[in-house]
């Protein structure tokens, strides 16, 4: 089996504790783009720890996976990854943020990097708003396993679906929306029809693309709480260094890349 990540806590000065599962009595080693940071042992059960202290994680964004090493077999890398971005010692009411990235998924915030954090209600949480040149809009989020969700814009009903089995769930609505300001709301619903979680977020469609061209196959990303260009990027191309992608797209927007605001609108432009 390979070793995965089950918990990632990375305090804004860069010490961490990790932790996950593996074969039993396997040793195991974390990596930090590919270089050793830290060591640890899978007990009998096949959980590990691994604590990162001297030297912490520097400022910045880190790549990490975990290698476990088993004797008479060859050394199995883990398929996900934890994603971290360490605030800059100068943003000291700022946390990590960290994601837990699976092989062609979507990543999982488990630590949000403002106290604000992405909005939520109860379980129920958005994770993504975003919308293409024709007004159709894809929202996606977490919420109990199984959890019926459904949103509204304007208080119209304009999709159902459902978490899965990891809690994660994706609508696409069925009617576009005009250019204009609207107000995205979301409801999980118990097992008698009713609300029993509920958020509201106001968001605006705008015009066209920024970087024109492409008619309708350009999308654009309507920025919420917790959202940064890494973990945009990880979600719609698959890396976190496509973050450049973005950032040059939308220039005149982001003066610096480390600082994205709720309400934003960004284009998403193809990437070949």
């Amino acid at each position: 089996m390979a070793p995965s990540f089950d918990v990632a806590r990375i305090g804004r000065d860069g010490h961490a504790v990790i932790a996950g599962r593996a074969t039993p009595g396997a040793k195991i080693v974390l990596l930090d783009g590919g270089k050793e940071i830290a060591r640890s042992e899978a007990d009998a059960k096949g959980e590990w720890v691994v604590l990162v202290q001297e030297p912490p994680l520097s400022s910045g964004q880190h790549e990490l996976r975990v290698v476990q090493h088993v004797e008479g077999r060859a050394p199995v890398t883990s398929e996900q990854a934890v994603v971290v971005v360490v605030p800059e010692k100068s943003n000291a009411a700022d946390e990590a943020l960290v994601m837990i990235v699976p092989p062609g998924g979507s990543p999982t915030l488990v630590q949000s990097p403002s106290a604000a954090g992405v909005p939520k209600s109860a379980d129920l949480q958005l994770s993504t708003l975003d919308y293409d040149d024709r007004g159709h809009v894809t929202i996606s989020g977490q919420a109990l396993a199984g959890a019926a969700v459904r949103a509204y814009i304007d208080d119209k009903t304009m999709a159902d679906g459902k978490s899965g089995k990891d809690g994660r769930w994706r609508l696409s609505l069925t009617d576009p929306i005009e250019v204009g300001k609207h107000v995205l709301r979301l409801d999980r619903l118990g097992p008698d029809g009713k609300p029993v979680a509920r958020l509201e977020l106001p968001f605006e469609r705008l015009q066209g693309a920024v970087n024109g061209g492409g008619g309708g196959d350009n999308r654009r990303l309507s920025i919420v709480k917790g959202d940064n260009l890494w973990s945009i990027a990880r979600a719609h191309y698959g890396e976190g260094p496509q973050y450049t992608v973005i950032f040059n797209a939308n220039k005149e927007q982001i003066r610096d890349p480390n600082l994205i605001y709720p309400g934003q609108n960004f284009s998403l432009p193809k990437v070949n």
